[in-house]
């Protein structure tokens, strides 16, 4: 081998190790903005439950008679929960009963989410305890009681 030849191998492999190398460095770039980008989904997800999880601790107890009352209500409600770090909270009630719940993150992620108060029985009358016991006791008894075709 002359001298040309192991100039010219040596080169090749210099250049070789040089692409392999950055194209190392660039797929670890990329599995960790993948891995930062797949958290604050999470984180978003996140605030999003957390925002179901206090409509559902509401749920069956009517706050007003209108929808429209109640998701302006929900919207207040929710808007004074505290938010998780690095996420930002915004509730607003959209027209036709509804509350929209819009999550975003510090990198540009956003997630949004549409409840109904209606869904969660937060609309409507609400019933009289008395009406609601009774309704109870007679169900309790109509269960204990044996049905005619049964016997």
């Amino acid at each position: 081998m002359n001298l040309v030849e192991a100039l010219v191998a040596s080169a090749m492999l210099v250049s070789s190790s040089s692409c392999s190398l950055q194209l190392w460095a660039g797929s670890t770039s990329w599995t960790r903005h993948s891995d930062l980008r797949q958290q604050q989904q999470a984180q978003l997800d996140a605030a999003l439950l957390s925002s179901q999880r206090q409509l559902a601790t509401l749920a069956g107890t009517p706050i007003a008679a209108d929808c429209t009352a109640a998701s302006t209500w929900v919207a207040a409600h929710l808007q004074t929960q505290p938010a998780l770090p690095g996420v930002e909270l915004q509730v607003r009630a959209e027209p036709g009963a509804l509350v929209r719940v819009e999550v975003a993150g510090s990198q540009g992620a956003q997630r949004q989410r549409w409840f109904s108060p209606a869904a969660y029985g937060l609309c409507g009358q609400p019933q009289p305890a008395e009406s609601t016991a009774a309704q109870t006791t007679g169900a309790e008894t109509t269960a204990a009681e044996p049905d005619d075709a049964a016997l």
